[in-house]
């Protein structure tokens, strides 16, 4: 609207917290007023919308009415919750509700934002490349509460730092399959190789990192868990050493399309440093995962 551009941004302000109230989105503020996203939800942080906004907010919320929840438990869908557990978060602040995935690699991003159009026939609501001092990695999200209470099914928190985040139980008895996916989503997201060919995850979830363990055990995959003190009690979940479990690795296709965020083999695909250390012990490794 051209008369917002006379507005001068107390008004714009006063505005914002007026079209809030009628249960506008921040996104409709934004294109209206001309504004960054992150201003309009800055001033409009704590305005509560009226009992007629909060219809209209719930109506016209476009993610929300395309939304189908299909019941089965699907390969995709499975990534999506396995994935938000290790490297992603589920949470919601006043009205928001909203599902964001991080990882350093553009193919597993990519693969997420694939998912989660093949299991909600959705795109997402940002997608952003970011910068720190070490590292590129890439931050998806999505604002949905229809997608939020969906994946509050499948566990109570997508917080493993916390205590009552534990392993439902659909998980612990869903056949192998499920459970690969699981690890797969684990070793991509919180695991590591070092030069001295360590192969190891680490979570500050205890009674989780011992289910994944027993996981692993079940397929063949021999490990044991140190713990260590960082900010807190973490654990750490290391492969045993040897031709036989490193094959058996690969062959699950553990590491996914992961790659390695900072030290020695920065920017590298951890699979890559992976064969490459076991063709340096001259081990009769397969060269590609599952």
């Amino acid at each position: 609207m051209w008369f917002h551009s006379c507005l001068t941004m107390n008004q714009k302000i006063d505005r914002i917290k007026e079209l809030r109230k009628d249960g506008f989105s921040i996104r409709e503020i934004s294109k209206q007023l001309t504004l960054s996203y992150s201003s309009v939800r800055k001033y409009s942080f704590g305005v509560e919308m009226t009992t007629e906004g909060k219809l209209k907010y719930s109506s016209t919320n476009g993610i929300t009415k395309q939304i189908t929840i299909d019941p089965r438990l699907s390969i995709e869908k499975v990534r999506i919750i396995s994935n938000l557990l290790f490297d992603g978060a589920v949470y919601n602040v006043e009205y928001h509700y909203s599902i964001m995935y991080i990882n350093g690699s553009r193919n597993l991003v990519d693969q997420f934002r694939n998912d989660m159009k093949i299991v909600y026939g959705v795109e997402p609501s940002s997608f952003e490349i970011c910068q720190s001092n070490t590292s590129t990695y890439f931050r998806i999200k999505y604002l949905s509460k229809v997608i939020y209470e969906d994946l509050l099914t499948y566990f109570n928190t997508y917080s493993t730092s916390k205590e009552n985040c534990l392993m439902p139980n659909w998980l612990l008895n869903a056949d192998q399959n499920i459970k690969i996916i699981f690890l797969q989503a684990f070793f991509a997201n919180e695991g590591s190789i070092s030069v001295s060919g360590k192969l190891a995850a680490d979570l500050k979830n205890k009674a989780i990192i011992f289910h994944l363990s027993k996981f692993c055990k079940d397929l063949g995959l021999k490990n044991y868990i140190t713990r260590y003190y960082k900010q807190g009690w973490a654990y750490k979940l290391i492969l045993n050493l040897s031709e036989e479990n490193y094959q058996r690795f690969l062959e699950l296709g553990l590491f996914s399309d992961a790659v390695v965020m900072k030290g020695f083999f920065k920017g590298m695909r951890k699979v890559d440093v992976l064969i490459n250390y076991c063709s340096k012990r001259s081990w009769n490794i397969a060269q590609e995962p599952r």
